[in-house]
């Protein structure tokens, strides 16, 4: 092997070394940080809060928008008693005619 060879394998090794040190040093954190708080947790630390974002930018809509929020409601609650609405209609209106 030559000097020069010599000398770029022994850079090489030496950042291979620094490299798996670095490496190694991380993935010791990581297993504690894992031991201290499970993955489930994260995970549901992380639905909680996207949840929260979500109902906050529900809420802020709500507030700039009351008239659109309020025809929602009333129209869903129509479609919920749809049929208790035609059926007194019948009994107001008499029978229809076919």
């Amino acid at each position: 092997m030559t000097a020069t060879a010599e000398r770029k394998f022994l850079a090489d090794q030496a950042v291979r070394d620094e490299t798996k040190l670095a490496f190694d040093t991380r993935l010791k954190q990581v297993k504690l940080d894992l031991e201290a708080r499970g993955v489930a947790g994260r995970v549901a630390d992380e639905a909680v809060e996207k949840a929260r974002v979500v109902f906050d930018e529900a809420a802020d809509v709500a507030h700039e928008h009351p008239g659109v929020i309020g025809g929602t409601i009333a129209a869903l609650m129509l479609w919920i008693l749809r049929n208790p609405i035609v059926g007194w209609l019948d009994e107001l209106l008499g029978p229809r005619n076919r």
